[in-house]
């Protein structure tokens, strides 16, 4: 890690999250100039992540340590879908084998509902952007999505899988009506891994109350 404006390789105060940036006022050591807040930001929602994973799921550690690896990879490509507008295969294929071997030995999801969820995950997204560009003759949805949810589908299962894809779309829709982000880019990975959390702690809860107002 270093300094975006000189370079300056960063020490182990400056490399302590949120607490280094607030020790160093929001500059660096070296020129004094302004860091970002995007940096202590990311690193307090991260930190946030895997307290709330730990108090939730600290009894059983398979389960822990494929969400906290999830969290990672997810908080690696939403900086990158948010700045460089590209979701790195490189990254997927390397955290993939990881997630898979721990879904395999976790109990939370059965193996073959969490392989049935990633070849749907895929699938879907797949046929999405195939739509898409058929219809509206453009890209309407990056491979790096596709991809993406079949390692969503591998850690949620098919059982609560499209229920991601439904909050994710929901908070794309209002970042967009409140931010009038029409005609831009939109990184979708961020709402992604929104819907992606929410789905994972809450989603069977709410899929129970949603059948109960139904029966």
């Amino acid at each position: 890690s270093h300094c975006p404006n000189c370079g300056k390789t960063l020490g182990a105060l400056e490399l302590l999250p949120v607490i280094g940036y607030i020790v160093l006022r929001g500059k660096c050591k070296n020129c004094k100039n302004q860091i970002s807040v995007k940096y202590p930001i990311i690193e307090f929602i991260t930190g946030a992540l895997f307290l709330i994973s730990f108090v939730i799921l600290r009894e059983n550690v398979v389960e822990y340590i494929l969400v906290v690896v999830f969290i990672s990879l997810m908080i690696i490509i939403t900086v990158s879908d948010l700045y460089y507008k590209i979701i790195p295969d490189i990254i997927l294929i390397v955290f993939l084998p990881v997630i898979f071997t721990l879904r395999m030995f976790s109990d939370v999801v059965i193996w073959y509902d969490a392989l049935i969820g990633a070849i749907a995950g895929f699938l879907f997204m797949y046929f999405i952007a195939w739509y898409g560009k058929k219809r509206f003759k453009k890209e309407a949805l990056g491979g790096g999505d596709i991809k993406l949810y079949f390692i969503i589908g591998l850690l949620l299962g098919y059982q609560t899988l499209f229920l991601s894809l439904f909050f994710a779309a929901i908070f794309g829709i209002i970042y967009s009506f409140l931010l009038k982000n029409k005609g831009s880019y939109l990184p979708f990975v961020p709402f992604i891994f929104a819907g992606t959390i929410v789905t994972y702690f809450f989603g069977n809860i709410i899929i129970e109350w949603y059948v109960s107002l139904i029966f």
